[in-house]
C-alpha cells in the first residue's frame, strides 16, 4: 500500500491560541500587579502585588481558553454559553492553573509583580500528567456519531468487492497507532475533529475512546513528534492521502479507509485506545 508509510512519532497538542508561540501542550498567560507601600507595610504591598498579578493571569487564561476552537465554526466560549455545566467546569480549571514563572521588583514606593500561569490542554506533557485538561473536560459534551453513520464491515466489503485484489499484499508487522499527516492541508486544530470517508462514514472521533482516556493529540511536524512513542507505539501507520470536508474534518478515499479499517482490526483496535495523532503545519493564525 503506497499511501502508507512507517514513522515513529509523538504527540504535542496545539490549539489556535498557541500556534505561533511554540508551546504545544499548555496554554499560558501573564498577569501583572502593582501595590504601593504608601498606605501599607512593605510586606503587605509585596503580597498584594503578587495576588493582583495572579488574578490578572487567571483572567487572561480564561480568555485564552474561551478562544480555543471547538469545531471549525465554534469555540469553547460558544459551548460554555449553551451549557452551564461545562461553563462552570471550564472556569473551575483555573484552580488547577500552575505558576510557570514570577518576578517581583521594587519601584519607588511600589511593588510590581509579573506572574506567568499555565493550564493543560492535554495530559501529554510531564507537567500535565495527573492534572485536569481541556481536551478531557470537553469530550463528554461533544456529539457522538450514531452507529449507522460509523464505518463498518459492510462499507469495507463494498470497497474490496470493487477493487482489484489480484496482486497479493505483502504481510507486514502489526501497526501500533495512527498518524494522520495533514501538513499540506489547512487544518485548524480544535477539540472536535473526525476522520470520515467521502460518503460521510466516520472512522474516528471522540466517541471511539472511553471517557477518561486521551483521544486527541496534535503535532506540528513529524520531527517535533518523534520523541514520544507511548502514544502511537513503535510502528504507527502514517496516512498522507486525505482531504477536508466543509466542516474541516479529515476525509479519506474509500481505498485508504478500507486499509485503515482492516489494519486497525488486525492490530486489536488501536483507534479505540486513542493511539492517534493529527499532524498539522505550524503557522500563525
Amino acid at each position: 500500500m503506497q499511501y502508507f508509510s512507517r514513522l515513529l512519532v509523538t504527540t504535542a497538542i496545539l490549539l489556535s491560541p498557541l500556534m505561533a508561540s511554540g508551546d504545544t501542550e499548555i496554554i499560558k498567560a501573564q498577569g501583572q500587579g502593582v501595590a504601593s507601600t504608601s498606605d501599607r507595610s512593605n510586606t503587605q504591598a509585596k503580597l498584594m502585588s503578587l495576588r493582583a498579578a495572579r488574578i490578572d493571569a487567571q483572567r487572561k487564561l480564561l480568555e485564552e481558553i474561551e478562544g480555543v476552537q471547538l469545531t471549525a465554526l465554534s469555540t469553547v466560549k460558544d459551548l460554555m454559553l449553551t451549557n452551564d455545566v461545562i461553563g462552570t467546569r471550564v472556569k473551575g480549571m483555573l484552580k488547577g492553573a500552575f505558576e510557570v514563572s514570577s518576578d517581583t521588583t521594587k519601584d519607588g514606593e511600589d511593588w510590581v509583580s509579573a506572574i506567568e500561569m499555565a493550564l493543560c490542554l492535554t495530559s501529554d506533557s510531564a507537567q500535565c500528567r495527573g492534572q485536569i485538561n481541556l481536551t478531557t473536560l470537553a469530550k463528554p459534551y461533544l456529539e457522538i456519531t450514531p452507529e449507522k453513520d460509523l464505518y463498518s464491515e459492510q462499507d469495507l466489503n463494498a470497497t474490496t468487492n470493487t477493487t482489484d485484489s489480484a496482486n497479493p499484499i505483502e504481510e507486514q508487522p502489526l501497526y501500533t497507532g495512527l498518524v494522520l499527516d495533514a501538513t499540506k492541508l489547512k487544518v485548524t486544530p480544535r477539540l472536535d475533529i473526525r476522520v470520515k470517508t467521502r460518503n460521510g462514514k466516520e472512522l474516528y472521533g471522540p466517541g471511539y475512546v472511553a471517557d477518561g482516556k486521551d483521544w486527541l493529540h496534535w503535532a506540528t511536524s513529524v520531527e517535533q513528534a518523534q520523541s514520544f512513542s507511548e502514544v502511537v507505539g513503535a510502528n504507527p501507520m502514517t496516512i498522507t492521502a486525505m482531504q477536508l470536508d466543509a466542516a474541516n474534518h479529515i476525509v479519506l478515499t474509500d481505498l485508504v479507509a478500507a486499509g485503515l479499517f482492516t489494519e486497525n482490526l488486525k492490530a486489536g483496535d488501536f483507534l479505540a485506545t486513542g493511539n492517534v495523532i493529527f499532524v498539522v503545519a505550524n503557522q500563525e493564525l
